[in-house]
């Protein structure tokens, strides 16, 4: 009787724990999530019909533009971006592939810091800033676990859902509705051979 005593209170005990780290890594506005998506290893963002997901220093894009779908590689090797771009033509992929120096990246961003990583570079394309959500708590209400653009405030018609992994942002309703979402782990990428080996 005291041994099931004991596995019951170590099991409360384990379930407690898990569920005060759960909440503890749940970010608590869209800043903070922002800024857990672009320092961790491995994320993705989809909006629309593209899909790009970065895996370490490597990133692939996937687009699709009517019947056409386009696939981007890109992998920082050392002071190397490599770019391989491939296009379905009439049901096989046709590849491209270039290369640029960081330095070459930096002067065609215009910016005065270093790049390290791909994280780095995607974060200037995509314009992405955190600090665009610094009066969250002024410009969203929460409602129903949903948070809702302020009625008289610059995100009218913007919601927001969090979790730990995830972020949804939504611009618009129904057909003309952007979504993006922003998820913090993705599976590894590899380049196929044929991108590699394209000229």
């Amino acid at each position: 009787m005291k041994k099931k005593f004991v596995l019951v209170i170590a099991i409360v005990l384990i379930a407690v724990t898990t569920c005060v780290l759960l909440v503890g890594c749940a970010p608590k506005s869209p800043t903070d999530f922002l800024d857990k998506w672009l320092s961790s290893n491995s994320k993705s963002m989809k909006s629309g019909d593209t899909v790009i997901s970065i895996y370490g220093n490597v990133a692939v894009s996937k687009s699709k533009v009517g019947n056409e779908e386009f696939v981007a590689y890109t992998e920082l090797d050392g002071d190397t971006l490599n770019m391989y771009n491939g296009r379905n033509q009439n049901g096989k992929m046709v590849w491209s592939k270039s290369s640029m120096t960081m330095q070459e990246v930096k002067e065609m961003f215009h910016l005065e810091e270093d790049l390290k990583n791909i994280s780095d570079i995607f974060k200037f394309q995509m314009d992405l800033n955190p600090d665009e959500f610094k009066d969250f708590d002024k410009d969203f209400t929460k409602i129903d676990g949903v948070f809702v653009g302020n009625e008289d405030g610059k995100f009218k018609g913007t919601t927001i859902k969090l979790s730990a992994k995830e972020m949804v942002v939504t611009v618009g309703e129904g057909e003309k509705a952007v979504i993006t979402t922003y998820t913090i782990g993705c599976d590894k990428i590899s380049i196929p051979d044929e991108a590699k080996n394209a000229k």
